[in-house]
C-alpha cells in the first residue's frame, strides 16, 4: 500500500482541475483495503474512491484521503458454447476491456466502446451510449464495505441499476470500494444497431463482426467528443432529462424542433439536454475558460486554465437557462466534489 501527502491530482481528473489531495492511497489489492482500515488515522478521514477520474470535478483542494484504485486483472471464470463468465478488476481500464472481449469474439459491450474510465466506475454510473448499458451484462459486483470491512458481493438484481445510477451512487455511496464486476457475455454476436444512424449506416453490409461496430462506435465519438487529453472534460455533463409524455407535448407546441426519445419508464419520454443547452445558446457563447464543445453541447470543456468553482459557475447558468426557458432543471452526471 503506497502512500502519498499533498498529492497533485490534476494527471487525475479528466478536467485537468489543478487541485491537490492531503493524502492519497494506492490501492492494488484487496490485501490494501484492508491494511487501509488499520490505520484509523487515515480510515477515519473523509475519502473518495478514485478509478480513472473520468467522471469528477473536483472544486477545491480535497481535504482527506483519496483512494486511487489500480487493481488489475481479468479471469474467465466460467464458459459454455454460448455464453461466457469473466470477473475483471475494478481498477481495469473500461475500454481496453472492451477490446479484449471484442478480440476474442466475447459479445455484448461493443456499444460502449471508446468510454473512458475504470470498470468500477462503469458499475457505479451505469454508463451507456448507443442502446446499450452496461448494467445488461453485469451479473454481480464484488466490494469492500467499510463499515462491516468485509468483502460482499451483491447480486445485478440488487444493484438497482437505472439510467446513470446504481446502488453505489445512493444507499452504498462513500461507504464502499468496487473489487471487481463480473460479466455474462453472449459468443454469438446479434449487432445492436438500433440506435440513431447506425442501421443506416451498416445497412448494405451483409456481415457485420464485433469488430466493424466497435470501430464505427468509436469513430462516431470521436466525431461528436472531445479528447479529455487535450481538452478537460468529463465527457456528458448532464443527464437527459425526461417528462410525462402530456408534458412533452405542450413542450413540443412551443418548440416544435425538440426531439424526444423513448424511455425505459413508458408514461415519460427523454429529451437530448444537448439540444436543450444547444437551443440556449451556449455554442454561441464562447468563454476562453470554460464552455461547451462545438459539436456536443452536453460537454462542458476546460479550454486549459479554468478552476473547478469556474465549471461550476458555468454549469449553474446553463440549468438557469434551461429551467426558465423550458421549465427542465438539468441534473448533472457528473459527481462534484
Amino acid at each position: 500500500m503506497l502512500l502519498y501527502s499533498d498529492y497533485l491530482l490534476k494527471d487525475c481528473n479528466s478536467f485537468k482541475i489543478n487541485a491537490k489531495a492531503d493524502f492519497l492511497i494506492e490501492i492494488t489489492s484487496a490485501l490494501d483495503l484492508e491494511n487501509f482500515a488499520r490505520k484509523k488515522k487515515f480510515f477515519n478521514l473523509n475519502r473518495v474512491v478514485l478509478g480513472n477520474g473520468t467522471n469528477i470535478l473536483f472544486t477545491s483542494d480535497f481535504k482527506g484521503v483519496i483512494l486511487k484504485n489500480n487493481t488489475k486483472g481479468i479471469e474467465i471464470v466460467f464458459q459454455n458454447d454460448d455464453h461466457v463468465e469473466i470477473k475483471v478488476a475494478s481498477g481495469e481500464n473500461f475500454d481496453d476491456f472492451v477490446a479484449y472481449c471484442v478480440k476474442n469474439r466475447f459479445c455484448g459491450l461493443e456499444n460502449l466502446s471508446g468510454i473512458p474510465g475504470s470498470v468500477g466506475g462503469a458499475a457505479v454510473q451505469n454508463i451507456g451510449a448507443y442502446g446499450a448499458e452496461v448494467s445488461s451484462v453485469v451479473k454481480n459486483v464484488e466490494y469492500f464495505d467499510f463499515e462491516s470491512l468485509e468483502i460482499k458481493n451483491i447480486d445485478k438484481k440488487d444493484c438497482n441499476f437505472g439510467y446513470r445510477s446504481s446502488v453505489f451512487k445512493n444507499i452504498l455511496e462513500n461507504k464502499t470500494f468496487i473489487t471487481s464486476v463480473t460479466f455474462v457475455l453472449n459468443k454469438k454476436f446479434s449487432p445492436n444497431i438500433e440506435y440513431g444512424n447506425l442501421a443506416e449506416i451498416f445497412k448494405d453490409v451483409p456481415i457485420i463482426t464485433p469488430t466493424m461496430l466497435r470501430r464505427r462506435i468509436i469513430e462516431m465519438r470521436n466525431e461528436k467528443l472531445p479528447d479529455f487529453k487535450t481538452f478537460g472534460n468529463a465527457g456528458s455533463f448532464f443527464k437527459n432529462p425526461e417528462l410525462p409524455k402530456a408534458k412533452a407535448e405542450c413542450l413540443k407546441s412551443k418548440f416544435p424542433e425538440l426531439k424526444f426519445y423513448p424511455s425505459s419508464n413508458e408514461k415519460n419520454v427523454k429529451l437530448s439536454a444537448g439540444q436543450l443547452i444547444d437551443i440556449c445558446g451556449f455554442k454561441q457563447t464562447p468563454d476562453p475558460k470554460v464552455g461547451v464543445w462545438e459539436n456536443q453541447a452536453l460537454v462542458v470543456v476546460n479550454y486549459g486554465n479554468a478552476t473547478g468553482r469556474d465549471i461550476v459557475s458555468f454549469e449553474k447558468k446553463i440549468i438557469k437557462a434551461v429551467k426558465e426557458k423550458f421549465s427542465i432543471e438539468l441534473e448533472p452526471e457528473v459527481c462534484i466534489i
